[in-house]
């Protein structure tokens, strides 16, 4: 697979609504929902996607598949940064062009809040299925079913407007010739060990990370962030994230963290972390699947098999950042109860096993059950869902918090402390901009 961790980054996405105002007023015009058309012939299914390795074993071993069923499946891939716009616009709009879209989960709050998209529970689609990995199908519901809700929608029902299609959720890869007893626990151990492997001339650093402001530091920060047992906010949107869980998260990680990282580290992107961890040079990080999958291929590492998977390290809990492919309905797809269909059949247990035999992981615990996953890292997945793994905050405002919170996160870094006083400086600034956004009397 590609980079995840790059698919995601904050500044490539188009925040096309900056506000639950903004949003509010979207949704007043989007046009009705449109008459449901007849079910076309061959079962036509138009899929509209982002290009991202992630989604390669679906496109070889499961679009076959569906095929032999009888879908019509036509699969329409564009660059990640044009298609949050691209889709949306085609939504509100009522154009028709899609039946689905692939979309990344942080940009359900925006579809979800501007009620472009289908009931999916309405149409069939079992929500309340145990069989649903619970951290993922929470992610497919407008508003939220727990947690925060964004103005507007706080006494709304939540309805299932979008469904899990490919899971995606950082893991450990460490060294096991470094961490000879498995994958270090804690973080404490990630740095002890660490520091043992450099002395015997096995690794240069104990650890790499992402340091580059904006979502890059934040997502690497994140899992840190809530082992300390951090949370970004309160049920009514305050700013929670600078409290001493938080603070204790930030000095340690601009601190003990980037002691035992490479120079540069403040510099660092997917590029250069990977470089760092398959060359040979660290013994640890925290990484989206994509790249962690890098470490089983002799062509792109320099230590084939001395790499290994686990749980991310704890403080009080192993959290884990989640962020996964999410499969939207538009009100104006033309061909939706083929969709429907399509994707009843995509979510059984008999294709979540193929899904995880082709290499992906699955979004139903079934399909972790297969005796020979297509990547080692899906057991480990499961464990690391099992820990915990949770999603970025389901507000359509994530992008400017992560953007102002990372600001400060880098300026930290960059002077080795202070993580504490920045997290103070983000929380004044993420009050003030959700104040204006109207989140806040």
């Amino acid at each position: 697979m590609t980079t995840p961790s790059k698919r995601r980054a904050g500044l490539t996405r188009r925040s096309l609504l900056q506000s639950s105002a903004a949003l509010a007023l979207a949704a007043t015009l989007v046009p009705a929902t449109l008459p449901r058309p007849a079910r076309a012939e061959g079962k036509k299914v138009v899929i509209g996607a982002f290009s991202d390795g992630g989604l390669t074993p679906f496109k070889d071993k499961i679009i076959p598949l569906a095929k032999e069923q009888g879908f019509d499946i036509q699969f329409l891939e564009d660059e990640y940064g044009v298609t949050l716009e691209k889709w949306f616009a085609d939504a509100q709009s009522g154009a028709g062009q899609y039946d689905l879209y692939l979309l990344d989960d942080p940009w359900v709050p925006q579809f979800g809040a501007a009620g472009v998209l289908e009931d999916l529970g309405a149409a069939g689609i079992d929500g309340t299925d145990k069989d649903w990995i619970g951290s993922m199908i929470d992610m497919g519901y407008w508003p939220p079913r727990q947690g925060p809700r964004v103005k507007g929608f706080e006494d709304t029902t939540p309805t299932l407007v979008t469904v899990p299609f490919v899971g995606d959720l950082q893991t450990l890869t460490y060294r096991n010739d470094v961490f000879t007893d498995g994958a270090p626990a804690t973080w404490d151990d990630i740095i002890a060990k660490g520091k043992e492997g450099v002395a015997a001339g096995k690794i240069k650093y104990p650890v790499v990370f992402r340091g580059v402001s904006g979502n890059p530091i934040v997502t690497s920060w994140y899992p840190v962030f809530l082992s300390f047992g951090g949370q970004f906010f309160d049920d009514k949107w305050n700013v929670t994230f600078n409290n001493d869980a938080g603070k204790a998260a930030a000095d340690f990680f601009v601190g003990a963290m980037k002691e035992n990282a490479p120079p540069g580290v403040v510099e660092f992107d997917s590029d250069q972390e990977g470089a760092a961890i398959l060359g040979g040079d660290a013994g640890a990080i925290i990484q989206y699947s994509g790249n962690a999958l890098k470490a089983d291929d002799p062509a792109q590492t320099k230590v084939a098999g001395k790499l290994d998977f686990g749980v991310v390290p704890k403080k009080e809990k192993a959290i884990a950042q989640m962020g996964i492919f999410i499969a939207g309905v538009p009100k104006s797809a033309p061909n939706k109860a083929n969709v429907v269909e399509f994707l009843k059949w995509y979510t059984s247990p008999e294709i979540q096993a193929k899904l995880a035999e082709a290499g992906s992981i699955p979004v139903k615990r079934s399909g972790f059950a297969v005796s020979d996953p297509g990547n080692r890292l899906i057991p480990v997945a499961l464990k690391q869902l099992d820990a915990g793994a949770e999603p970025r905050p389901r507000t359509p405002d994530w992008a400017k918090v992560e953007e102002l919170l990372g600001i400060q996160l880098n300026k930290a870094l960059q002077a080795g402390s202070g993580g504490g006083a920045a997290l103070d400086a983000a929380a004044e600034q993420v009050t003030a901009y959700l104040k204006q956004a109207g989140y806040y009397p």
